[in-house]
């Protein structure tokens, strides 16, 4: 299922060239802390995050899933945190600590159709490709902007943006006529010469291994 025309789009030389309501996104908030991360619907009660903010199992239960942000009133509590087996956080391997940095977060209970739909998972990206960083740093409406994909490390999708703190498992999406499809979860910033790049986590390779994890575990 496809989620139709919800973003506000940039133009590469500026300016927005659309602006519609995002649906599908949001932010994940961890109550004890105050700390965010943003995160994209992937089944009605499945969310897409990066593992760096899911990386504890026993957080969940001081988390929640905020649909649209900040000033949405409409929160889903988290039942448990799935990271993908290959991610370790303390590995000294940096590109392959990056790589695997993706997560589903199972919520309590699915979000209804009537606030958002799920986004489909689309193809790898590709070098020269405009992709569209959607993220919830603060306030009521997302940073959202079009960036174009770059050659960088391999098993990577890296992009010619900045990003900031607060933006880590944003997804970053493709526009298709038959809506958007997600291609990627943010993992880091990053720079390749004087260039700002974000790097984020394949999701067309590394999503359907936490898909099978959560359908095994599941009655």
């Amino acid at each position: 299922m496809r989620v139709m025309g919800a973003l506000l789009l940039f133009g590469f030389l500026g300016g927005p060239i659309m602006a519609e309501p995002v649906i599908g996104t949001g932010r994940l908030e961890y109550q004890d802390t105050g700390g965010t991360c943003s995160a994209a619907l992937v089944r009605p009660d499945l969310v897409v995050t990066a593992a760096h903010c899911a990386n504890k199992p026993e957080r969940a239960a001081n988390m929640v899933f905020r649909v649209g942000g900040f000033g949405s009133e409409a929160t889903f509590p988290v039942e448990r945190l799935v990271i993908h087996p290959f991610y370790d956080r303390n590995s000294p391997r940096i590109e392959w600590r990056l790589r695997f940095d993706i997560a589903v977060v199972q919520l309590a209970k699915a979000v209804p159709a009537s606030l958002a739909l799920p986004i489909a998972g689309g193809d790898e990206a590709g070098i020269g490709e405009n992709l569209i960083i959607v993220s919830w740093r603060g306030g009521e409406r997302p940073r959202q902007r079009a960036c174009p994909v770059i050659k960088g490390v391999t098993g990577l999708v890296t992009l010619g943006c900045r990003v900031e703190g607060g933006e880590s498992g944003a997804p970053v999406l493709r526009k298709t006529d038959d809506g958007l499809e997600l291609v990627a979860v943010i993992s880091s910033r990053s720079q390749i010469k004087d260039q700002p790049v974000a790097q984020a986590s394949d999701v067309f390779l590394r999503l359907p291994p936490l898909l099978d994890i959560i359908d095994r575990r599941d009655p």
